[in-house]
């Protein structure tokens, strides 16, 4: 075991091709919490009395830490968080060709897109591929080989192939497709897609062709819907993020949007647009909704005056030219929370959520694996945005006020709900166990006619 600097990340202790067993160990009596009486009233506990033992039918299932409106999924680097992930999401426990398991909502996954969790960008440009009708979540594998934790769990997941790619069964993104990679798919029967690139804007403009073909293959790009019975309307939405310096952080929460519904998403310079990310809008032929993630900052405004020649433009940022007489300062925080809140109509675009009744997933910034790794979690089950903070144990205040703002509320009894769920991403470095706990306290539902309820709302109170 070793410890290793993940690029675009923070130092995380993990083997370099074969991470730990997932799971927490029990606590030595060396390390008992302090006697402090605030939190022990009655003296301190040491270890546990018991375990919770994963089912015999699928004794790979790592048991999880949750709360009354919180669930861990746990790991202590990314090949574990995302297979705490997909373990989450899939069971798996029905066989490949039970009644109904390739269609929407399947119990195994149709197939798998696999990356390296060493460059944010290659990463990020992946996760259009894990939409429908791929039904393909991440996992990380190495630039020198599958670590065991992976491996394994695609066996489990023993994905049906994706039908409308003749039944490929893994994509491999960029570094992901190297030989050592595909000979251990090779070796278990998996078939797999390499897409690849000489740089980032290539890649996912590769990506985006790839995705388009599969899920559009009329027009060639991701389009909202392209069935009459969906009650899409045709949008053919662009996210474009800046792939200068660490700019990516605040293209994170667009990557849980592409795994809820079809978009494109592409890079640009912040002062300048690539060829490849060109040709993509090219291939729009003037329909593109352009969506920009970041303030000028990170996307000038000659870069967006560009875009405009290839669609309508969007910029997904902090500020507000009603709202702020002095523009406000876009953080990847208060962009979070502002997509979360956002809603155009035209594009189907933002999650529209002001009220309570809904799934959030929170992730420490400097862990972008995890945020990547977590997007299926907006793809199936509560369909939750991504939500960030920069401290392992407190939320940015503007993350905690718009969870406050949510906060769901009663009138008549609390049995009538709705009610709200956040998966909290990593392990205790990424995020506390008391900031859990805090994001369950503020979470909870309470009673509106108490004469001290200052915030929260009902379900009609939402925008969705």
């Amino acid at each position: 075991m070793v410890g290793v600097t993940i690029p675009g990340g923070v130092t995380r202790t993990a083997l370099a091709t074969t991470p730990a067993a997932a799971g927490p160990e029990p606590t030595p009596s060396s390390s008992c919490p302090s006697p402090d009486p605030n939190l022990w009233p009655f003296g301190v506990v040491c270890g546990r009395d018991f375990d919770v033992p994963s089912p015999p039918e699928a004794p790979s299932l790592v048991p999880t830490i949750a709360t009354k409106t919180t669930t861990r999924l746990w790991g202590t680097d990314p090949f574990q968080e995302a297979v705490s992930v997909t373990q989450h999401i899939w069971p798996a426990a029905l066989p490949e060709n039970a009644p109904g398991e390739t269609d929407n909502v399947p119990d195994r996954p149709w197939g798998l897109t696999l990356v390296t969790p060493d460059d944010p960008l290659q990463a990020i440009s992946a996760v259009p591929l894990l939409h429908f009708p791929d039904d393909a979540p991440i996992l990380y594998v190495t630039r020198t080989g599958i670590p065991a934790v992976t491996l394994n769990e695609i066996k489990r997941l023993g994905d049906t192939g994706i039908v409308r790619r003749n039944d490929v069964d893994a994509f491999l993104v960029g570094t992901a497709a190297n030989d050592a990679v595909k000979r251990q798919l090779t070796a278990i029967g998996v078939k797999w897609e390499a897409v690849t690139g000489r740089n980032v804007f290539e890649l996912s403009n590769n990506i985006d062709k790839l995705y388009g073909s599969i899920q559009n293959p009329d027009l060639g790009v991701p389009q909202m819907e392209t069935s009459a019975s969906t009650g899409g309307n045709g949008a053919q939405d662009v996210l474009i993020g800046s792939a200068d310096g660490r700019d990516w952080q605040y293209y994170l929460p667009a990557t849980h949007w592409a795994s809820h519904m079809p978009a494109g998403l592409l890079w640009s310079h912040r002062n300048s647009i690539p060829k490849p990310t060109i040709d993509a809008l090219k291939r729009r032929n003037g329909h593109a909704l352009i969506y920009v993630f970041g303030g000028p900052d990170q996307v000038s405004a000659s870069v967006v005056k560009k875009l405009g020649e290839y669609g309508s433009v969007t910029r997904v940022d902090a500020d507000d030219a009603v709202a702020f007489n002095t523009p406000a300062t876009t953080t990847p925080f208060n962009l979070s929370v502002a997509f979360a809140k956002m809603w155009d109509p035209a594009g189907m675009m933002g999650w529209n959520i002001l009220g309570p009744g809904h799934g959030f997933t929170l992730v420490n910034i400097d862990n972008w694996q995890g945020a990547v790794a977590s997007a299926p979690l907006s793809h199936l089950g509560y369909h939750a945005p991504l939500l960030l903070t920069d401290n392992s144990g407190k939320l940015p205040s503007e993350v905690e006020d718009y969870y406050k703002m949510v906060a769901p509320t009663f009138i008549t009894t609390p049995a009538d709900g709705p009610y709200n769920m956040t998966f909290v991403i990593g392990d205790y470095s990424m995020l506390s166990w008391p900031l859990q706990a805090h994001v369950d306290y503020i979470s909870e539902m309470s009673n509106r006619r108490v004469w001290k309820q200052a915030t929260g709302g009902r379900y009609g109170d939402g925008g969705n």
